[in-house]
């Protein structure tokens, strides 16, 4: 059965590069730094190297564009989605990272800034 998540999408998602910080509060935490796939108000898409559990929590930093404020929140991995480049045969993991105990102010930031690219590509397009 394929995963039919991305149909059920409260929140436009916008494919942007942007920094972003994991990190667990466990006793062997590591730092991942990475960039997003795809970014919504909901959370983030990354491509990693290797996976990580499914539910677990890790604090998250996000930076939407070195103007404005980094998004600092929790995140919850929710999936997570092996991938093999067909050249190399590397395999990565395409995960959704979905944003948890997110600040309203902080939603609306990405919601708008999100939702003012996507006007942008639609109109460049036309």
């Amino acid at each position: 059965m394929m995963w039919d998540g991305f149909n059920k999408r409260k929140f436009p998602r916008l494919n942007l590069r942007c920094e972003l910080i994991l990190s667990s509060s466990t006793p062997a935490s590591q730092v991942l730094r990475m960039q997003t796939h795809n970014v919504g108000a909901g959370g983030v898409c990354v491509i990693l190297d290797k996976p990580l559990e499914r539910f677990s929590v890790l604090s998250l930093r996000l930076e939407l564009d070195p103007n404005l404020p980094w998004i600092e929140c929790r995140g919850k991995i929710m999936w997570s989605v092996p991938s093999r480049e067909v050249v190399t045969k590397k395999e990565s993991f395409d995960t959704g990272i979905e944003f948890v105990n997110l600040q309203p102010a902080q939603q609306d930031l990405i919601r708008h800034y999100v939702g003012a690219r996507l006007v942008e590509d639609e109109g460049s397009r036309t």
